[in-house]
């Protein structure tokens, strides 16, 4: 910048050629990391921990939930949170199927992708939210539902129960589009599965149970209907999976 003067004596400053062209730059580059940033940066789920993410590492994490602890390796935990330890609520757990394995990158498609044969199963243990006990719930909540209380017998120990259709005037029941399957697991407690049904709109149907575990935990899992048939053997893999992590059980052995 310089300086002359013009008619009458006045000062006239001279800008620099550059400034401008800098400013606009500068604020281009500005407003390019701010939409960069909206679009691929980390949100503020993955700040918290709250986006799944798998773990390589088999190291132990050492959670606490109603009073019991649970110690599932890192490479079981869907999301970063859980792998800070302490006291939680809940813990969100994968693993393949039957193999019980956690993630690894060679098997990273059956853990990430949502096919209908996946062999993944989602595991929750969380505090217990539930005052009836499984086969309470099945006769009081689910069989009043039911369109027939006898049921269907199945090839795979287990009898099938189809629920009331919904109609306009009628409030849902909350089982639109799934069918019951109830047997004994292998300890000889009800165990009443849940599955979506095989319909066209219904991509990736799962079927899913929730026992409880002690007095203050309850498990949930979840898995692909292909592998209905075999739920018997996968259901005692998941309770066994669950009781190997409880580390206040071995310490009482």
């Amino acid at each position: 910048m310089s300086n002359g003067y013009g008619f009458g004596g006045e000062e006239i400053k001279q800008e620099s050629s550059w400034r401008y062209p800098l400013g606009i730059f500068m604020a281009t580059l500005v407003l390019c990391a701010i939409f960069l940033y909206y679009y691929v940066g980390p949100s503020v789920d993955d700040f918290s921990g709250n986006t799944p993410s798998p773990a390589i590492t088999e190291e132990p994490v050492r959670v606490e939930i109603g009073g019991i602890v649970f110690a599932p390796a890192a490479n079981y935990t869907v999301y970063p949170r859980a792998r800070r330890g302490g006291a939680r609520d809940e813990v969100v757990l994968y693993a393949l199927w039957p193999t019980m394995n956690g993630y690894a990158p060679a098997q990273r498609k059956e853990f990430i992708e949502n096919a209908p044969d996946t062999r993944r199963i989602d595991i929750v243990i969380s505090k217990r939210s539930s005052m009836f006990t499984e086969a309470e719930r099945f006769e009081r909540l689910y069989l009043p539902q039911t369109v027939d209380a006898r049921g269907v017998r199945t090839p795979y120990q287990l009898t099938k129960f189809t629920f009331k259709e919904q109609r306009s005037n009628v409030p849902t029941n909350g089982y639109a589009d799934t069918e019951l399957f109830v047997g004994a697991d292998a300890n000889g407690e009800t165990a009443a599965v849940f599955c979506f049904m095989e319909k066209e709109e219904i991509t990736s149907p799962e079927c899913w149970r929730e026992y409880e575990y002690r007095d203050t935990i309850e498990v949930s899992y979840r898995f692909k209907r292909p592998y209905l048939p075999e739920w018997r053997a996968l259901d005692a893999a998941v309770q066994d999976f669950v009781a190997k992590l409880d580390q206040t059980r071995i310490a009482g052995e």
